[in-house]
């Protein structure tokens, strides 16, 4: 199916089709036993646990899951023959993966009554984290010694990260500073180069924090239905003027094609990666021909 759909559209600039094993918005609290519940648009994570103080994360290589992950990015990197790119699928780490484990709302509780086994149970995730991420790793370098991710279509020249945390929306930015910063500098420092996914207006709080990661590289933005696309000049000021000032790059996505000329003219294209679609090849190869003179 993805072949079929490969072959019905053209992928202009840098955007390349990809494919991954995927489980959905997240595969390793799968790989530590979550149950999967799968559904036609998403997936739910039942939780398994209760109490923190009663769970050690161990990594069980035979899970059915981890097994099926490698064996279908074996298998779509036998079919590739360098048509696509095989893409390191979608993992997520830290208080995501707590979150499918535990339950949104207890891990919060969780967060205030027992903060340690909280910080206790992040290191194992770290742990498990890097275990799989250096396990798939092989499956999808490719021959500059890259890799894509699953999300956004990202990819890099060396171990390339898409990072994230979206239950950070629902907690402070000194618990974000706690719980989240310590592990996600470690984890950007593990990396070559790494992305962070900052997901709705509640998480907004958290960018300067994120800003301070020397290994983080970019942002991608995503506001969520009903806000405004990414690159609408209502984020200038609270998201992208501020990543720019910080030295980071912008992964802009998904932008509306009227809107990259007024973007690349405020910040410039030193930096900025966007994505957009149009309704034919022709249309997106003027397109590029007349975006390279802006903001340059």
């Amino acid at each position: 199916m993805s072949e079929h759909t490969f072959a019905r559209h053209w992928y202009g600039g840098i955007y390349t089709p990809t494919v991954t094993a995927s489980l959905g918005p997240g595969s390793l609290s799968v790989f530590l036993g979550a149950q999967p519940h799968f559904m036609p648009e998403t997936i739910w994570h039942e939780p398994i646990y209760t109490d923190p103080a009663n769970v050690d994360l161990r990594f069980d290589p035979e899970n059915p899951y981890w097994q099926w992950t490698i064996q279908s990015l074996a298998r779509c990197r036998e079919a590739s023959q360098g048509k696509y790119r095989v893409a390191m699928p979608e993992l997520l780490d830290g208080l995501d993966v707590l979150a499918q484990l535990f339950g949104t709302e207890a891990l919060l509780m969780f967060l205030v009554d027992c903060p340690e086994e909280i910080h206790r149970l992040l290191e194992q995730v770290e742990v498990i984290f890097t275990r799989a991420y250096d396990t798939l790793r092989p499956l999808v370098v490719d021959d500059d010694g890259g890799n894509a991710c699953a999300v956004y279509m990202m990819w890099g020249p060396g171990r390339t990260l898409v990072t994230q945390c979206d239950f950070s929306a629902m907690i402070s930015p000194a618990m974000f500073e706690e719980f989240v910063l310590p592990y996600l500098t470690r984890r950007c420092a593990s990396m070559d180069y790494c992305v962070y996914h900052l997901d709705g207006p509640g998480a907004i709080k958290h960018l300067p924090a994120l800003l301070t990661v020397p290994e983080l590289h970019a942002i991608e933005w995503t506001p969520g239905t009903p806000n405004p696309y990414a690159a609408d000049p209502v984020w200038w000021e609270p998201i992208w003027k501020p990543v720019y000032a910080a030295g980071k790059s912008a992964h802009v996505w998904a932008v509306p094609t009227e809107q990259i000329r007024p973007f690349l003219e405020r910040f410039g294209q030193r930096g900025t990666l966007m994505t957009t679609g149009c309704d034919s090849e022709a249309e997106a190869q003027q397109l590029i021909e007349e975006s390279r003179q802006w903001g340059a």
